[in-house]
């Protein structure tokens, strides 16, 4: 007797296990790398309000091989204010649209999501899982090299502004200037999720400022409440030395033919300096 309660005790975790191998299942390849199964959790990572994360999974499960079996995935429920956009049938990959609120506070929040077997043809029928998304403010950070620079009245000054994105919504920001009399510029720039861009950002001072502070900004698109900013300088000067010094950082418009003399009196400025 107890040597039958054992095999039937070991028939029943190999059916358990093997249950387990070959359940029903959705593999995440972006943002982040995941196989999810029924009623189980992905986490997505984070991003920032009013930023828009693409949920991106394979068609397949893992107990069908690489047979396309799902077509399609699905938003069931959101937060509040959250907005989703269900991949078109039989994308592949598919991809989720989900965009976060633009007021949505700090912390994580859980979307209730489909894998649809349409007509249920494969015979997987609907698979529930849950995306937990964590909203978080602080996804980007900026460098700013350098962060003084000396110049003439009229030419330009390069600032290079480089953009980390942690997190894992790619964002459009806006850089600019705060504090620098009558310049307006601004410069748009794309950051992928997870990655960072150095961006040149040029002013130009029309007057004489001796160490003239104001503060470079870069904002999300999206979402004001992605910021950061540095504090920088600019010492604009009225003589020769000076204007040949600022033809180093590069000019607004550039003549083809004159670019080896701004390249001499480039490198002069610089020596003499």
């Amino acid at each position: 007797m107890i040597t039958m309660n054992k095999s039937i005790l070991s028939i029943l975790v190999i059916v358990m296990v093997t249950g387990l191998a070959c359940a029903t299942s959705l593999t995440v390849i972006e943002p982040t790398v995941q196989t999810v199964y029924n009623d189980g959790s992905v986490m997505v990572g984070s991003a920032g309000p009013g930023q828009t994360v693409y949920l991106v999974a394979e068609r397949y499960s893992d107990d069908a091989g690489t047979e396309a079996v799902w077509d399609s995935i699905r938003g069931v429920t959101v937060p509040d204010g959250w907005e989703i956009e269900d991949s078109p049938y039989y994308e592949n990959p598919m991809k989720l649209k989900i965009k976060i609120a633009p007021n949505a506070a700090n912390g994580q929040y859980n979307l209730t999501l489909m894998a649809e077997d349409e007509g249920n043809y494969h015979g997987k029928g609907n698979m529930t899982f849950y995306a937990i998304v964590t909203v978080d403010q602080e996804v980007i950070s900026i460098n700013v090299r350098p962060t003084g620079v000396q110049t003439g009245v009229g030419q330009p000054a390069t600032y290079y502004v480089t953009i980390e994105n942690t997190g894992v919504a790619s964002d459009v920001f806006q850089i600019r200037a705060d504090g620098l009399p009558a310049w307006e510029y601004s410069k748009i720039v794309l950051v992928n999720y997870q990655s960072e861009k150095t961006i040149p950002y040029e002013v130009v001072a029309n007057e004489r400022l001796e160490d003239h502070a104001f503060t470079l900004e870069v904002t999300s698109m999206n979402s004001p409440m992605i910021h950061k900013e540095t504090g920088v300088a600019l010492d604009t000067r009225n003589n020769l030395i000076s204007d040949w010094k600022a033809t180093s950082h590069g000019a607004i418009i550039f003549p083809i033919l004159e670019q080896p003399i701004y390249s001499i009196l480039g490198l002069l400025g610089q020596l003499l300096g």
